[in-house]
């Protein structure tokens, strides 16, 4: 595949992505508080003089106060600029980086469900529901005791009920751990794609990177990335 062709690629995901991305603001949404997991909301101070400053404050900090929550506001430019670093860094050692989250979706993919073990909860669903409906006959056919009947019938429906249960929570963990790989695989082509280190904060490529920006406090920032890789910045 050529560059040019992957680099319109990246362009559709992109702007196939600014729908889920739509907030006025680009950090919207993906800032949390370190100490109570609320999100951070941004607020601009002194707004009416040259004076004013962009900050993002905890959720908690602002409706309750520091009783409830003690975490500091965060500046605006100080998060974007510390984008802009861990972004150099993943630029930088690209290579390495790269076979990071390889190896970390190998890891996640080994510990999928895989198809085996759905087809025997399958199996044995439909098993139980032809024995359900062979009760259900004798029943009607009057060949079962009533107690015999009630009996088995809360036995077999049980299984059933626990089996389906079982059927969901795989199918959820492996479209989960899909997911996953995805978004790695499009983290790797935008790193492969790119040509050159950030000059300035990218929104675009902010939200096809990171996940959320946990503050731990005002110049410590844990980046999630897609994926769930964790990239640690302490601003100096």
């Amino acid at each position: 595949m050529t560059a040019t062709r992957q680099f319109f690629q990246l362009s559709l995901y992109v702007m196939g992505d600014r729908k889920k991305y739509s907030s006025k603001y680009p950090l919207s949404s993906k800032v949390f508080c370190g100490c109570c997991g609320a999100n951070f909301k941004r607020r601009t101070w002194n707004s009416n003089n040259p004076s004013k400053k962009v900050v993002w404050q905890c959720r908690t900090y602002v409706n309750e106060g520091k009783e409830a929550c003690d975490s500091k506001s965060v500046d605006e430019q100080g998060l974007q600029n510390a984008f802009v670093r861990v972004f150099n860094r993943m630029y930088e050692n690209k290579e390495a980086f790269i076979q990071t989250l390889k190896a970390n979706i190998e890891s996640v993919l080994t510990s999928r469900a895989g198809q085996e073990p759905l087809l025997e909860i399958a199996r044995h669903i439909e098993q139980l529901k032809s024995d359900l409906k062979g009760l259900v006959n004798f029943k009607l056919r009057n060949q079962i005791d009533e107690a015999v009947y009630s009996e088995e019938n809360v036995r077999i429906s049980s299984e059933l009920n626990e089996l389906r249960q079982q059927k969901i929570l795989l199918e959820k963990d492996n479209d989960q751990k899909t997911q996953i790989k995805d978004r790695v695989d499009e983290m790797i082509q935008v790193l492969s794609i790119r040509q050159d280190v950030l000059i300035q904060f990218d929104d675009n490529l902010f939200n096809a990177l990171v996940e959320k920006i946990t503050i731990l406090s005002p110049t410590h920032f844990i980046f999630t990335m897609k994926g769930g890789l964790n990239i640690d910045e302490i601003l100096d």
